[in-house]
C-alpha cells in the first residue's frame, strides 16, 4: 500500500474529515480485526489533537460509519486521498458492496463525478482480482459460453460475475483455467442463487454449487490447497503432442512410480460416434496436434499390470487413499494378470508412450478389463460394482471398434457379446440416466445382431419410461430419456443399413 498522503498543510478540521473517511472505510464491511486497528493508528498519525484521535478510535471500536459533510479540499489533494481510500478497500483482499457505496459517498462529498469514482473502484477491484483464478462456464440450454473470474471458491461452491441473468437453478459446466491458458476437466454445477449488484448496474453475482465430487483433474483442489498440490519436480508430463497434458502417477497395488497418465485437452479434437455410440477421433479441432485418444485412455502399471482410465485409481498426492481394498485386490491378481503382463514386457516402452500403437492399445484394454473384473470381485458395495461393470462394458465397446478398424470382425463381435452379457446382467439393477444409457447400448447391439425380439423389449421399455409424465422437463433424466427414445427410433429405422454381413466398419456410409 502507498503511504498516507501528505496532509500536513490541511486545517485540523480537514485532517479530522480525512481521518473519519479512513475509519469509515475500515469499518464499512462490518468487520474490524487487530491488524486493521494497528493500521488505523498508524494511518492517522497526522492528527495533532488528542481528542481527534480518540474520536477516530471510538469509530473503530463501535464499527459505525461516521457522518461526513461536504469537503472543500483542493481537488489534486482530494484525488490523492481518494486513491488511498481505494487501496484501503481491498487491503483485506475482499471488496464488498458496502465498501464501494461508502467510497462513492466520500468521493461525491469531495466533488468527484460518478464516472471517475467508478473508474477508481473498478481499478482497485482489478488489482484485487488480478491473481484470482480464471475459468470458463458453459451455461446449459444454449445460454452461452463465458470467460469468468472465480470468486469466493470453496470445496462446495463458487461465484462469478456475469453481465446477464441466467435461468434459475440451471446447470452449468465449469472449466477452471490453467496458468498456460489451457483448461482443467469440466465440473458439472448448478446455479444456486443470483442477484443484481447494487454497485454495478446490469451485472449479476451468481453462485453455483458442484454436482459431482471434486478431484484433482478439475483444478479446484489446487486452488484451495496450492501448497499441497504444487507440482513436485519430475511429476509433470511434457508430451510431444501439444494436444496432451498430464502427470506421472504411482500404482496403489505395487508402488511402481512414474506411470504416465495422459489427458486430452478439452475441445482439442473433432470426434464422431460409431453405430454403438463409441466416440472415435477424426482430426484436430484447431492448431493442436491430432491424437486418437482412445489409444491412450487406459493407463497401465508396468510393474503389476493394474490398468484403468480412472485418475482416482492411481496414487497422485502423498495423502491419497486407495478407493478399493488393496489386499483383497492382490489376492490372486498375480496369477490372473501374468499372461497379459508377460505380453506387455517386450513392448513396455511403446505401451507407455504417447505414440501407443493399436496393438498395445488392445493389450492395455485387455488389462483394463482384467483390472475392472478383479475390482468387481473385491468390491463389497453393490453400487460400486455396477459402476465398475458399466466401465467394463465401455472398454469392451472400444475394443470392438479397435478390432473392426483392424479388419478383424471375428474378434470385434466377441467384444460386443461380452459387453452385451454384462449389460444384460446389470440392466435391471439400474435406474435413472444409467438405465437409459444401458438400454440404448443393448438396443444397438441387438439391432446389429438382428435380435429383433430383444430389440422390441427395449423399445417397449423406452416407450413406457415416461408414460405417466413423471419426469420434469429440463431435468437430466428427461433429457436422457428424449435422446434415448429418439436414438432408438432412428436406429430401428436404419436397421436395414446395419447389416453385419456387409459392414466393413462400425460406421454407416
Amino acid at each position: 500500500m502507498q503511504q498516507v498522503p501528505d496532509v500536513s498543510f490541511l486545517s485540523n478540521e480537514e485532517k479530522l474529515w480525512f481521518a473519519k473517511a479512513i475509519a469509515g472505510m475500515v469499518v464499512a464491511d462490518g468487520r474490524v480485526d487487530n491488524t486493521e486497528v494497528v493500521f488505523v493508528k498508524a494511518a492517522i498519525g497526522f492528527l495533532t489533537r488528542r481528542e481527534d484521535v480518540a474520536t477516530i478510535m471510538s469509530i473503530i471500536k463501535q464499527k459505525q460509519i461516521p457522518p461526513l459533510g461536504v469537503s472543500k479540499i483542493e481537488s489534486k489533494v482530494a484525488f490523492t486521498m481518494l486513491k488511498f481510500l481505494a487501496e484501503i478497500m481491498v487491503v483485506d483482499h475482499k471488496l464488498t458492496e458496502s465498501e464501494v457505496l461508502f467510497f462513492s459517498q466520500v468521493g461525491k462529498l469531495l466533488g468527484f463525478t460518478t464516472t471517475i469514482l467508478e473508474r477508481l473502484w473498478k481499478t482497485a477491484r482489478q488489482q484485487l482480482e488480478k491473481n484470482l483464478p480464471r475459468g470458463v462456464v458453459d451455461i446449459i440450454e444454449g445460454e452461452g459460453h463465458y470467460k469468468i473470474t472465480l470468486l469466493n471458491m470453496t470445496g462446495k461452491h463458487f461465484s462469478f460475475r456475469l453481465h446477464k441473468a441466467v435461468t434459475p437453478n440451471c446447470r452449468i459446466i465449469l472449466h477452471v483455467g490453467k496458468s498456460d491458458g489451457s483448461l482443467w476437466d469440466p465440473v458439472h454445477c448448478r446455479v444456486a442463487r443470483q442477484h443484481v449488484e447494487k454497485i454495478e448496474a446490469e451485472t449479476y453475482l451468481i453462485s453455483a454449487t458442484y454436482e459431482q465430487p471434486i478431484a484433482e483433474i478439475h483444478g479446484i483442489p489446487q486452488i484451495l490447497e496450492p501448497e499441497k498440490y504444487a507440482p513436485k519436480e519430475g511429476t509433470t508430463l511434457h508430451p510431444r503432442l501439444n494436444s496432451l497434458h498430464g502427470r506421472y502417477v504411482k500404482c496403489f497395488v505395487c508402488g511402481t512410480e512414474k506411470i504416465p497418465f495422459y489427458r486430452l485437452r478439452i475441445r482439442s479434437m473433432v470426434a464422431k460416434p460409431n453405430i454403438f455410440g463409441v466416440i472415435t477421433y477424426l482430426k484436430s479441432a484447431g492448431n493442436l496436434d491430432f491424437c486418437n485418444f482412445n489409444l491412450l485412455n487406459v493407463k497401465v502399471c508396468p510393474g503389476c499390470g493394474f490398468a484403468s482410465k480412472d485418475y482416482g485409481h492411481f496414487h497422485v498426492n502423498f495423502d491419497d487413499q486407495p478407493p478399493f481394498d488393496i489386499e483383497r485386490f492382490k489376492s490372486g491378481w498375480d496369477q490372473k494378470i501374468q499372461p497379459l503382463l508377460q505380453e506387455l514386457q517386450p513392448e513396455k516402452e511403446s505401451c507407455l508412450s504417447e505414440n501407443r500403437p493399436i496393438g498395445m492399445a488392445i493389450l492395455a484394454n485387455d488389462m483394463g478389463v482384467a483390472t475392472l473384473t478383479k475390482l468387481v470381485e473385491s468390491a463389497t458395495d453393490p453400487e460400486k460394482k455396477y459402476v465398475l461393470l458399466r466401465e467394463t462394458t465401455s472398454i469392451h465397446m472400444v475394443q470392438a471398434e479397435f478390432y473392426m478398424e483392424e479388419n478383424q470382425q471375428d474378434k470385434a463381435e466377441p467384444e460386443l457379446r461380452a459387453a452385451q452379457k454384462i449389460a444384460n446382467a446389470i440392466f435391471e439393477h439400474l435406474d435413472g440416466v444409467p438405465s437409459l444409457h444401458m438400454a440404448l447400448l443393448l438396443f444397438r447391439i441387438a439391432i446389429y445382431f438382428k435380435e429383433l425380439k430383444d430389440a422390441g423389449q427395449i423399445m417397449r421399455f423406452t416407450d413406457n419410461y415416461n408414460k405417466d409424465g413423471r419426469l420434469a422437463q429440463g431435468s437430466d433424466e428427461y433429457k436422457a430419456y428424449v435422446v434415448t427414445k429418439n436414438t432408438v427410433k432412428n436406429t430401428y429405422d436404419d436397421r436395414e443399413l446395419i447389416d453385419r454381413e456387409k459392414m466393413t466398419s462400425f460406421f454407416l456410409e
